[in-house]
């Protein structure tokens, strides 16, 4: 089978989505970068995106993951998904992990926001003007940030006083008050209406 052909059979591509991610150098085969689309590939060899691990028509999960500071791991369970949007290894909060391929598409040209609660080593400047980053100061040293299309590392770029953040939310899906860091659940039908409908 045609690496491309097994990337559409995954649910995450479209056929020009599966060719683009190769040429781009995204896909490895058995720990080894391919860059044509062509190249022939069998359900035995081990196919990665980005470090994860994908396969062809598995079912369809959405999962809320609360990732620890100082980590990168995840669950052996839940290692077949790939994040919406990942977070550095130092940061902690909320993950959302799915082998959705249009809600990955989606995300990705879609305006988004995301939430962090973050801890400051000095006040933010009353003159900050960032049009994709509003700031709620809770005191002198905490605020609630929401960004629009902005990672995180360019947040700590832009905002070089964060010294410790937590993504509290992924518009729609908040953080669930209950989940402890290191674990996680299965998005309830609700949330995945919602996460579905923003896109």
């Amino acid at each position: 089978m045609m690496l491309f052909k097994f990337l559409q059979k995954t649910g995450y591509f479209s056929r020009r989505s599966a060719i683009r991610a190769i040429k781009y150098g995204l896909i490895k085969v058995n720990g080894k970068i391919i860059r044509e689309p062509w190249f022939d590939v069998s359900e035995k060899d081990r196919i990665t995106l980005k470090g994860f691990e994908i396969k062809m028509n598995m079912p369809i999960d959405y999962i809320i993951y609360y990732k620890p500071p100082n980590s990168t791991y995840f669950p052996k369970e839940i290692k077949h998904l790939i994040p919406l949007e990942n977070l550095p290894k130092s940061d902690e909060g909320l993950i959302i992990l799915t082998n959705d391929g249009e809600v990955h598409r989606a995300y990705h040209k879609k305006f988004v926001k995301n939430k962090y609660l973050v801890e400051l080593s000095a006040p933010i400047s009353e003159n900050f003007n960032n049009q994709n980053v509003k700031i709620s100061q809770i005191s002198r040293n905490k605020a609630i940030i929401t960004t629009i299309k902005i990672k995180v590392n360019q947040l700590k770029k832009i905002i070089p006083t964060i010294k410790k953040l937590k993504r509290i939310e992924t518009e729609p899906i908040v953080l669930p008050m209950d989940l402890k860091p290191g674990r996680y659940r299965k998005m309830t039908e609700e949330e995945i209406i919602a996460l579905k409908r923003i896109f």
